[in-house]
């Protein structure tokens, strides 16, 4: 099932409206005609479905036979990943997060980040895409933020878990599905993982420091083992 993507505004009256790339990969790629069923998503929770009423260069016409909504994910799953240097890898991590679950993205610069530029043009595009391939119904965000605290500071009513390889810790990934909270701040470190200095600042936060297993793990891939605890089952 092809899912497409039209915002709040463009929904109204009992109709939806495709534009942009959405509109062109519906009309060039797809080859939808007028009379063809789509499923559209407005990114707040919202899916519907109907029947194309019009086709033109830069816009798909759908009237609306039927409407689905579904609540905010609960617990709402924010996922703080270091930066990670090579591209390919980031976007893999972005990508991954939003089909398992996660709510928001907080993409930070620590200690030990070593990739300064993002483009936040082609992560917001295969946040897009992510959504729609794995049928949510909610669009996560993503931001960069310039610095750990930055991060911390946006995240204050959530309870922050942080991965960390040599913990000793203060909860066992099997734990975590006890874990009573609306909202919670996953934290995944860059390459090198994250600073003593950090790790004082996550505890002086009441922080719980989750151990993934005994091998030590890539930033992307922890990042898949961290979301993968909270799948339904």
């Amino acid at each position: 099932m092809n899912i497409y993507y039209a915002p709040p505004p463009q929904i109204r009256n009992g109709f939806a409206e495709l534009r942009g790339q959405e509109a062109t990969h519906a009309s060039k790629v797809m080859r939808a005609q007028e009379g063809d069923h789509l499923t559209i998503v407005d990114g707040e929770g919202g899916r519907y479905y109907g029947t194309i009423s019009m086709v033109a260069d830069n816009s798909v016409q759908i009237e609306i036979s039927d409407t689905k909504h579904f609540p905010v994910p609960n617990p709402q799953l924010i996922i703080g990943m270091g930066i990670i240097k090579k591209r390919d890898r980031l976007e893999f991590a972005v990508e991954k997060a939003v089909e398992l679950g996660a709510t928001s993205i907080g993409l930070f610069r620590s200690e030990r980040t070593v990739k300064e530029n993002v483009r936040m043009d082609r992560l917001e595009s295969i946040v897009l895409s992510a959504m729609k391939q794995s049928l949510r119904a909610w669009l996560p965000s993503i931001t960069c933020y310039h610095s750990l605290d930055e991060l911390l500071g946006h995240h204050t009513d959530a309870q922050y878990l942080v991965a960390h390889e040599k913990v000793d810790g203060t909860a066992n990934k099997d734990d975590l599905r006890e874990i009573n909270q609306d909202k919670l701040l996953l934290l995944v470190g860059p390459e090198g993982g994250f600073s003593p200095a950090e790790i004082t600042k996550f505890e002086d936060h009441d922080a719980q420091l989750i151990s993934l297993g005994t091998n030590r793990l890539r930033t992307e891939t922890a990042v898949v083992t961290f979301l993968s605890q909270f799948l339904p089952k």
